[in-house]
């Protein structure tokens, strides 16, 4: 391998969309230098990949983004629910959700809310953190790389100038889409049923489209009239559209098909109006499939997003399970190359984070049939369970050596909305007050591990000083309760104790990324020690 210069890095990211960019903002949160390489000139224009969950929006909100992917998003806030119609003008018309949420008191049990920020609006947002945080060159392509004991050496190319040169790095991640070339360099097979439907996204512009949705604000209304079938979406709730077409490219259908006249006329049909005004601007195909990589990587290579796992859009957890991969695997690369942890640690990261794609690729799909999404039939059955949205959004487990004293014997996802501080859950959400501030528990959780008791718990407080010098690592330790001694004050009947399965002496350490890794459910003595144990094994160091 040979470059006109040699660089170097401690991690490489490949590619520049939604995932890659979501990696360099969590790793430049970390103080990680890293390097990202986007072959692509510029980040999406296409309106898509729209709902970011619950617990995406919990991580932004702890990177700082929140309030401007809210503003960039602020023309769809009051948008919501899964609408169905033969016709925007027919007879024909039911909520298959009206609230995504479930009805659900979300600040109950999140400091954050689901989210419609379109992927054209949102990777501005990232890019623009990302590029405070780390060395982000766009054009610029992978073209190879090799991995010795030392590190991994990429040859990476500007493809405007030319342009060569090798970077030299301790990691790589791959975030470079469901064709990934890095997954196919390393040869990792994927498992699943492979594409399940196939869609053309037609943008278009129509003034008059808003006169015939009924005042709904939908996130997607579903057209079922053959003639316009398909999934409706506003971007801007006055003129501009979008609507997926079903494709058949089994039946011999080409992109060429569809044709600015055909894709106008299916508008047209869709709301019923065929004087309709439509201004085509825009198609892109897209392929609905289920996949998921048999492995996360390989020695000092990791796949991020769509790389590791594709799944159909519906309940939007495609794009939100790889900007959750990239959280999990950063705080374990940083401890990793602090020294903090042994690169054991980064074993981890396949273990916790393939089931849970695994799972919710299988809930995608099912979500699909629930949604009756246009050119897909399953025989799945149907459920139609928003909360059931709001559990596999938040209520996913890990259980790995990254935990301790988690079951591997329980599902992946509860069948039931819970999250009561259990070892390898996301750790409660409550409000507290810290010196004078409103904020949420989940909001502690980011650089370092925390450990949390309750107003009597100087031992946990003295354990975690000791276990910090004792590893060379920061552990904070914050006392919650009324004392004079206390730095988080609960709002009133609010039990912190009971909201994390612990008693008022007991203690819960959680991981950087806001998961739950251990939890003592009394003092205990010699709470130095243990708590020293518990790091040790959660970091590979035992």
């Amino acid at each position: 391998m040979s470059g006109r210069a040699v660089e170097s890095a401690p991690v490489l990211i490949v590619g520049g969309s939604l995932v890659g960019l979501s990696t360099s903002v969590f790793l430049g949160r970390l103080g990680i230098e890293h390097m990202l390489v986007e072959r692509h000139a510029a980040t999406s224009t296409h309106p898509r990949g729209r709902g970011n969950n619950v617990r995406t929006m919990e991580l932004f909100r702890t990177a700082g983004l929140e309030a401007r992917i809210r503003a960039a998003a602020s023309t769809l806030a009051g948008n919501d629910g899964v609408l169905q119609v033969d016709t925007l003008t027919g007879s024909q018309r039911r909520w298959i959700i009206r609230d995504i949420s479930g009805g659900m008191d979300v600040s109950r049990v999140s400091s954050s809310d689901w989210c419609l920020c379109s992927q054209n609006d949102l990777e501005p947002v990232l890019l623009e953190q990302a590029r405070r945080e780390g060395d982000i060159r766009f054009n610029t392509e992978l073209l190879s790389f090799e991995e010795d004991e030392r590190g991994i050496r990429a040859l990476i190319q500007n493809r405007e100038t030319g342009e060569t040169s090798t970077v030299a790095a301790d990691y790589l991640v791959a975030a470079d889409g469901p064709r990934s070339p890095v997954r196919n360099r390393l040869g990792i097979a994927q498992s699943g049923p492979g594409e399940l439907f196939h869609n053309v996204s037609v943008t278009f512009r129509s003034r008059r489209l808003k006169d015939y949705t009924g005042g709904e604000r939908f996130v997607v209304c579903y057209i079922t009239d053959p003639r316009g079938e398909g999934a409706l979406l506003p971007v801007d709730n006055e003129e501009r559209w979008v609507i997926h077409v079903p494709w058949f490219p089994e039946r011999g259908e080409t992109l060429q098909d569809f044709t600015e006249e055909r894709c106008a006329n299916h508008v047209r049909a869709a709301a019923g109006v065929p004087d309709l005004d439509v201004e085509i601007t825009g198609k892109a195909p897209w392929h609905a499939s289920k996949r998921v990589a048999d492995s996360y990587g390989r020695g000092r290579v990791f796949l991020a997003g769509d790389a590791a796992h594709e799944m159909p859009p519906t309940g939007a957890f495609g794009s939100n399970t790889g900007i959750q991969d990239a959280h999990n695997l950063a705080w374990k690369l940083a401890a990793v190359l602090r020294g903090w942890a042994e690169p054991s640690l980064l074993d981890s990261y396949e273990r916790e984070r393939r089931p849970v794609a695994l799972t919710t690729s299988t809930r995608a799909s099912a979500q699909a049939v629930e949604e009756e999404h246009p050119g897909f039939s399953s025989a799945a059955t149907r459920n139609n369970d928003p909360e059931d949205l709001m559990t596999v959004a938040l209520c996913y487990r890990y259980a790995s050596d990254a935990v301790l004293g988690a079951s591997p014997d329980l599902p992946v996802v509860p069948e039931t909305f819970q999250l009561g501080g259990d070892p390898g859950t996301r750790a409660p959400h409550m409000w507290v007050t810290r010196d004078g501030a409103r904020i949420s528990t989940l909001d502690l959780y980011e650089r370092s591990f925390v450990l949390l008791s309750g107003a009597q718990g100087h031992a946990w407080r003295a354990a975690a000083a000791q276990a910090a010098a004792n590893l060379g690592l920061p552990v904070e330790c914050h006392l919650v309760g009324d004392g004079p001694e206390c730095d988080l004050v609960p709002e009133p009947d609010t039990d912190w104790a009971k909201l994390h399965g612990t008693a008022e002496d007991g203690a819960v350490l959680v991981r950087p990324d806001g998961f739950v890794a251990w939890r003592a459910h009394a003092e205990l003595p010699h709470a130095d020690r243990m708590l020293t144990t518990a790091l040790q094994t959660v970091l590979g160091r035992l």
